[in-house]
């Protein structure tokens, strides 16, 4: 279910929505076309910024692709590319997007530059010598195997091939800029196979587009989002509190012992239990949000619901956290050969954490800075009644 909910949301999702919006622009084809000559330079101005916004987040394939499609639409439009082999083009620019696919975004402005050439470099040579090498098949004359022949000598399989890893890395490096990398790759399809169905200019001016949502929704997840487990930051929750209604619980949630377990661990283990705890509490019932309040601090925020109706819900939470057994692996493990952890094969130490829990419930009478306070208060409390347990 998760493979197929990333693949829903990162792969299928972008290229329907573009799909549709290609449709519907066919069926506006008498409004376009005399709109056309004003889309040409439309491509130059949204590439050109999507290029300098992804050069300064440092999204560096974006920034590539851009100023890439960007060469290659002025290519097209003083001249129309007729000396190049159209084959040839459309099968170099399938295998720069699948490298790009591939890659790690990396700043454009270091030494990864010089990789990024090497790689390019070597997409223009591989898809020089598979053509060529397609084409003194097809001069052959032979009898055995023509389908097999047929396959080799024409675009179908290395374009297949591209395909499908750009699928599966969208799929399994589930992002926004692979997502949009993989639009890339179906807006070059469209162009190549039905390039009299759409004018190159306005898929380039959607994809452009794509782009530039892409990197909004990453300045978005910058700035809303905490790194390390995924959930929503305190700046989330300072912005959704100026929207709360007059009725609403808030619950602050702090791992018990975590500064003694940090130390006795290490840092890799305590991050790794921060994920864990945020993953549990995401799934908390009764319409909770979660949001990393900061260190082992978390705070749940319930609209519309009073105490009675949200403590079952931190009631249960807190059990499944303390009944889950944390296995830690041999910290010393991966500096061992495979032989010598063959040989002592110890039983993994399993540990539990413990959460305290402390609620508050706003009616309208105090602010939510007061509210939270409050719920504050009761977390200390329940620590000070043996930890690893609800206070409202």
């Amino acid at each position: 279910m998760p493979v197929l909910e990333r693949s829903l949301r990162y792969l299928f999702a972008p290229i329907i929505l573009a799909f549709i919006g290609i449709a519907v622009i066919q069926q506006l084809t008498v409004t376009w076309q005399g709109w056309l000559p004003r889309f040409d330079d439309l491509p130059y101005y949204l590439l050109s910024l999507s290029a300098v916004l992804a050069l300064q987040f440092s999204c560096g394939r974006i920034s590539y692709l851009s100023i890439l499609l960007l060469l290659y639409y002025h290519l097209s439009q003083t001249e129309p590319l007729v000396s190049f082999d159209r084959d040839q083009v459309f099968l170099t620019g399938t295998l720069i997007i699948t490298f790009f696919a591939i890659s790690k975004d990396r700043s454009p402005i270091s030494i990864h530059f010089f990789k990024v050439l090497i790689g390019i470099s070597a997409c223009f040579a591989l898809a020089f010598v598979w053509k060529a090498g397609a084409e003194g098949l097809s001069s052959f004359n032979m009898t055995q195997l023509p389908s097999m022949l047929n396959l080799i000598a024409s675009l179908y399989l290395p374009i297949g091939i591209s395909c499908i890893v750009i699928s599966i890395y969208t799929v399994w490096h589930a992002t926004g800029t692979n997502s949009t990398i993989a639009l890339t790759q179906f807006i070059w399809l469209f162009h190549y196979y039905l390039p009299n169905d759409m004018a190159f200019s306005i898929l380039l001016s959607m994809l452009a587009a794509a782009y530039l949502f892409s990197m909004l929704f990453a300045l978005y997840d910058l700035a809303y989002k905490d790194e390390l487990t995924g959930l929503a930051s305190r700046r989330a929750l300072n912005t959704m509190a100026l929207s709360l209604n007059k009725h609403y619980c808030v619950a602050m949630v702090d791992i018990d012992h975590f500064k003694s377990f940090n130390d006795t661990y290490g840092h890799d283990v305590g991050d790794q239990v921060l994920r864990l705890v945020a993953k549990k509490l995401s799934k908390v019932k009764g319409g909770g949000q979660v949001f990393r309040y900061g260190g082992e601090e978390f705070t749940i925020v319930f609209e519309s619901r009073n105490i009675e109706r949200v403590l079952p819900h931190l009631e249960e939470i807190r059990q499944k956290i303390s009944q889950y057994n944390i296995v830690l692996r041999d910290q010393g493990r991966k500096g061992k050969s495979k032989l010598d952890r063959n040989r002592k094969q110890k039983p993994n130490q399993t540990v539990n954490i413990t959460i305290s829990i402390g609620v508050a419930e706003q009616r309208g009478e105090t602010s939510f800075e007061k509210t939270l306070k409050s719920a504050d208060e009761a977390l200390y409390k329940a620590k000070n009644n043996g930890r690893n347990c609800v206070f409202a």
